[in-house]
């Protein structure tokens, strides 16, 4: 078990979220490297598990690195003396693979909209999986994308664009 603060990432709230995570590693009885480096402008930390059987982490759907993640922000953020830290938490490489199905579902979706002119409602998702799809989008002129419904309840609709 390697842990690892990089160069410019080393404060209170980066070793508190390592430490954080490790805890968790250790819990589970995984032998993984937990590494804390500089975020990524969208965020302040990356934390970046590795290891055999780190995909117990990410649990079903993504529900369990979701709400891991936001611990350990919460934790960082106290460690920093209340800053508010933006953390970003990967584990067996979840969040690369999830951000390529969900360009894959954006494309689908445009697709079958302008398809049958008509829209596509998506299944309820985290704030971050919807701004992955509006990103994965953005750039057609051929549809246009909008979030609608209650927060927590939040799901994407993919039109077909006028003219």
């Amino acid at each position: 078990e390697a842990l690892t603060v990089a160069e410019g990432a080393a404060d209170n709230g980066a070793r508190a979220a390592e430490e954080a995570v490790e805890a968790v590693v250790r819990g589970m009885g995984l032998e993984a490297d937990v590494r804390v480096e500089p975020g990524d402008g969208e965020t302040d930390l990356q934390v970046v598990v590795d290891g055999a059987g780190t995909s117990a982490l990410v649990g079903r759907g993504g529900e369990t690195i979701d709400a891991l993640q936001y611990l350990v922000a919460q934790i960082a953020s106290r460690a920093a003396g209340g800053e508010r830290r933006r953390v970003a938490l990967d584990a067996d490489g979840y969040r690369a693979r999830r951000a390529a199905a969900l360009a894959e579902l954006a494309d689908r979706a445009a697709h079958e909209a302008v398809e049958h002119g008509e829209e596509i409602e998506l299944d309820v998702m985290t704030p971050h999986d919807r701004r992955i799809v509006h990103m994965a989008l953005k750039d057609r002129t051929d549809v246009i994308t909008r979030s609608e419904g209650d927060e927590g309840r939040r799901r994407i609709i993919v039109e077909p664009a006028d003219g």
